[in-house]
């Protein structure tokens, strides 16, 4: 999806720290002597003071040690899943590399950070119990379904959340159907759609969900006999 606003936001200490948790893997880019780019798991961080990062594996026997040094800046950047879609972006300085016991970087903690929205659509939260599969002909009470709940929605995708041992992670940018029951005749609804992401978050899984574009309309009939209101 393209990226159709931009908003600066000053530094909010409360803010960052929900939208960035240990074990998320940001982007980092470099911009001296060369550009580099890495995708780097989150350790930990003291809000107001640093971040720390694994070191990346494939700068071993000091490649890129012009690059990876004290005093140099980069640009990190990730995403925030969601209701607000947002990819978050900010300026930092490396502010030391860590040796023993594992080589790790530390990072200055950014004082303002930019955000820019990812979706053209809002979504809305919700609590629906739905169902995923490969295959669209297979019944809602199959066992073979994988049962979720899908905590927000617009007409044009939704995010799905489900226990980590479900074996979803396989499920990775491929095409699935949603199954939903209709509240008026408890019909199942089968709605074509594309995993966009896959997210952690604790013991669950978070799955972003495109749904075809064809099947827009059905979205918006099934949202209006759910009552939810989606501004369109």
């Amino acid at each position: 999806m393209e990226i159709t606003q931009a908003k600066a936001t000053l530094d909010s200490k409360a803010k960052f720290c929900l939208d960035l948790l240990p074990g998320k893997i940001i982007d980092i880019q470099f911009t001296n002597p060369l550009t580099v780019r890495f995708k780097l798991t989150l350790i930990g961080y003291e809000a107001g003071k640093y971040l720390i990062l694994k070191y990346p594996p494939q700068a071993k026997n000091n490649q890129y040690s012009d690059v990876l040094k004290e005093g140099n800046g980069a640009i990190v950047r990730y995403i925030v899943e969601g209701e607000r879609g947002e990819c978050v972006a900010f300026s930092t300085t490396i502010l030391a590399i860590a040796v023993r016991p594992e080589k790790l970087i530390y990072l200055t903690y950014p004082k303002q950070i930019e955000s820019r929205q990812l979706r053209e659509v809002s979504r809305l939260q919700t609590h629906i119990p739905a169902k995923i599969s490969i295959n669209k002909d297979q019944n809602y009470d199959s066992e073979n379904l994988l049962q979720g709940i899908i905590i927000d929605i617009s007409t044009t995708g939704c995010r799905f959340t489900v226990h980590v041992n479900s074996g979803f992670l396989a499920l990775k940018k491929r095409q699935v159907f949603v199954h939903l029951l209709s509240p008026i005749d408890n019909e199942s609804v089968v709605i074509s759609a594309h995993v966009r992401n896959n997210q952690m978050q604790g013991n669950r899984l978070n799955v972003g969900i495109e749904f075809a574009e064809s099947e827009q309309q059905k979205m918006h009939n099934l949202l209006a006999a759910y009552a939810i209101d989606i501004g369109q």
